[in-house]
């Protein structure tokens, strides 16, 4: 990582790293940072976990609607118009949160937050493909998509050091004035861009018969494939995260720092894990990286099941921790990376965002399922086995699918 940020220019670094940033708050504070706290918010606000489960299932409608309409609002509106809006959004939800008093302002908070998370990563890959050079942007993007693993050990930090001392609200406070910070900060040094393009490209402002044409000419089976896998990347990754803290705390017994510490670990070793699969995926080929990954996710989910409060438990938890953060920000970072190998000519683009509704909707489904099931059950066992079983279909799916090398499918107009 050290020799990438040499190779590039002090000002393609700077936006690297504030989009870096970007990432980290959205995805860390903004979507995160509920389920890790959710047990002391609980104690204030009583509600069930089947409407915890409604909750964080609003947080991934917000990401799905708003990955629908990330691309035409970033033609619209402009790429870093709609970042910098995007962020001072975020700042202001956060704050909002301090002073919830009701379930309904706290899921529609989080709905806001949740569509902050797509509506700033869509335009942030258009900046990148205009201001990075190709030679570099593949590492840029995989350095921002790691951004969420910073957030997570934030997250981890500020639960030990502000929660237990200051409480809940205080801890939205924090974050939401580091975010208005940054947005400050954001919108100074970002000015010349926004003076720029934008982000507009009149030549990708493709007409709606031209997108039906192109979806009409998707591989149907392959574009099947995928979406089901990213729609079970999810079920099992969302969910996973989402009752990790409500589980340790309120069915293992583990006190909060205790819980906090598991979230440190998945976020320390997820700031390494998406360069470390990356490299492996490099050798073995991309769609083999995926398998590893999902059959990781497999020993997270396992490990997570079988955590009982005896003396192996924290073993057990440092185990589902590392297993999650090596194979969570994996996933994240090389599924795109096999869909941009696969198709070529604007295909890429469009399957990618076919994807992103599907993940949002596998988090909806995922989030429901599990806290209905734990209602029904008294337990998250039965939500940790269809975490298993979703990582282990996707490991199925991945292997089914086609190897990426000397493949790229791309876009023929139809004949005139």
């Amino acid at each position: 990582m050290g020799s990438f940020m040499m190779s590039v220019r002090a000002g393609q670094k700077e936006i690297v790293v504030l989009f870096t940033a970007f990432i980290c708050v959205v995805y860390g504070f903004g979507i995160y940072l509920f389920p890790a706290v959710v047990e002391s918010i609980r104690r204030d606000i009583d509600f069930s976990y089947g409407t915890m489960g409604g909750i964080s299932a609003s947080v991934q409608a917000g990401f799905l609607v708003s990955s629908a309409l990330a691309g035409l609002l970033t033609l619209r509106f402009g790429a870093v118009n709609l970042i910098l809006f995007s962020i001072i959004v975020c700042a202001l939800a956060l704050f909002g949160l301090v002073f919830v008093g009701s379930v309904l302002t706290l899921g529609a908070l989080l709905l806001i937050l949740g569509a902050c998370a797509s509506l700033i990563w869509v335009p942030m890959v258009e900046v990148s493909r205009e201001v990075i050079p190709p030679r570099n942007r593949g590492k840029a993007l995989g350095l921002m998509s790691s951004g969420t693993s910073y957030g997570v050990f934030v997250n981890s930090v500020l639960l030990a050091v502000v929660l237990p001392t200051y409480g809940w609200r205080m801890l939205w406070a924090v974050t939401g004035a580091g975010v208005a910070v940054l947005a400050i900060y954001s919108l100074i040094r970002l000015k010349h861009l926004r003076n720029g393009r934008n982000g507009r490209d009149p030549a990708s402002q493709t007409s709606e018969v031209g997108i039906r044409a192109r979806v009409v000419s998707l591989p149907r089976l392959l574009v099947g494939g995928i979406l089901a896998m990213m729609f079970l990347n999810g079920f099992s990754c969302i969910s996973f995260q989402t009752y990790l803290s409500a589980y340790l705390i309120g069915e293992v017994k583990l006190g909060e720092v205790r819980a906090a510490s598991a979230w440190g670990l998945i976020g320390l070793v997820g700031m390494f894990s998406g360069f470390l699969m990356g490299a492996l995926a490099d050798r073995i080929t991309i769609r083999r990286g995926m398998i590893v990954a999902y059959l990781v996710l497999s020993i997270a989910a396992v490990a997570a099941m079988s955590i009982a409060p005896n003396g192996t438990r924290m073993l057990l938890v440092h185990v589902a921790s590392v297993a999650f953060g090596l194979s969570f920000y994996a996933i994240f970072g090389l599924v795109p990376a096999y869909i941009s190998h696969l198709f070529s000519g604007g295909n890429a683009a469009l399957v990618f965002a076919f994807g992103n509704v599907a993940l949002g909707m596998g988090g909806v489904v995922g989030n429901l399922v599990g806290g209905y099931t734990r209602d029904f059950s008294g337990s998250f066992g039965i939500m940790y086995v269809l975490v298993l079983a979703a990582a282990l279909a996707s490991a199925v799916i991945a292997a089914m699918l086609p190897g990426e090398v000397g493949r790229a499918v791309g876009y023929s107009a139809p004949a005139v």
